[in-house]
């Protein structure tokens, strides 16, 4: 029997919050079971500081000392990559500046994946993905080809989404940060 000689590349999720563990165990677990690829090893770890949720620019301006330093200990514990899960991307840009791994923003990632997208894009913000039933989803985002999921925490409409509307792009935050994290990891030529 022989094992793979692929090598892992091992990306930090960081929760930007003091959020309780378990209060977001069960939709974070889920997550990362949608996100699992192989040759990744996909990880997540709360701040445990700053807001209880980001909603605001003080909010993203709370969490960021506690992102960095999350992103410190990441690269110090071996990671390849961290991403901020939050589409404010708190502290990203400070992060960024001295750990020497990739860090993602879920935000920008998001933001460069819809510039590159078929159009019409509909983006949702998070504050109308939190108001709306999944019908109303749905229904809002018929005639666009590509939807954009404007907040983490909803990767759970995808699917719904796509069977819903056959062909349909749907751009989720945590997939496309993921996506920029394994392509900053790649070597280059």
């Amino acid at each position: 029997m022989t094992r793979s000689s692929q090598p892992v590349v091992r990306v930090l999720f960081v929760g930007p919050t003091s959020a309780p563990w378990e209060a977001i165990a069960g939709e974070v677990e889920a997550d990362l079971a949608r996100l699992a690829r192989d040759g990744v090893e996909v990880a997540y770890r709360c701040t445990g500081g700053g807001p209880l949720d980001v909603r605001s620019d003080a909010d993203a301006r709370a969490a960021a000392p506690f992102v960095i330093r999350t992103a410190i200990d990441a690269a110090t514990d071996g990671f390849d990559a961290v991403i901020v899960d939050c589409t404010a991307d708190p502290g990203v840009a400070e992060a960024r500046a001295v750990v020497d791994i990739p860090v993602i923003g879920a935000g920008q990632a998001l933001r460069e994946a819809v510039a590159r997208a078929g159009k019409p894009v509909c983006t949702l913000s998070g504050d109308e993905l939190r108001s709306l039933t999944e019908q109303a989803v749905v229904a809002r985002v018929r005639g666009s080809a590509t939807v954009a999921l404007g907040g983490t925490g909803f990767s759970h409409l995808v699917d719904i989404i796509v069977e819903a509307c056959p062909g349909m792009m749907v751009l989720d935050p945590l997939a496309v940060a993921l996506d920029a994290a394994l392509d900053a990891c790649r070597p280059r030529p």
